[in-house]
């Protein structure tokens, strides 16, 4: 065999090797960051979805604000690209729970159904976030 299509060979192999061991630890730092957005989205659920707790809008405000950081700094920090437009989704998905929340929290109509259905809801989108 030729010393420089070999050479050329071997390099390409470690190419292929080496990208795909980023990709891979790209993917579970991504999966990583994901499932922190899942405990902090869960906990928010927990903290405001209590049925006749009194309705403190300045710490919902500052927890929603305190989620939309975290969030914002997930979608920036991302690098593993195909993972932006999930974790915008799941984003979406934040504001419009904390949105439902504010609605029904406000005019004390929590029940233990809804943060149930709530919590079960979030599983389910997080997990098919991570494809499992």
């Amino acid at each position: 065999m030729n010393p420089n299509v070999r050479n050329l060979f071997l390099c390409a192999t470690a190419i292929v090797i080496t990208s795909c061991g980023t990709a891979t630890f790209t993917k579970t730092g991504s999966d990583a960051q994901i499932e922190s957005l899942r405990s902090f989205h869960l906990a928010f659920i927990n903290e405001f979805a209590v049925p006749k707790k009194r309705f403190n809008a300045a710490a919902f405000d500052a927890k929603v604000n305190e989620g939309n950081a975290k969030f914002q700094s997930a979608i920036a920090n991302e690098q593993f690209t195909a993972r932006r437009p999930v974790l915008i989704d799941l984003k979406a998905q934040f504001d419009a729970d904390a949105a439902h929340l504010r609605s029904k929290a406000s005019r004390g109509k929590i029940t233990p159904a809804l943060a149930t259905e709530m919590k079960k809801d979030v599983n389910k989108i997080y997990d098919h976030a991570l494809g499992r």
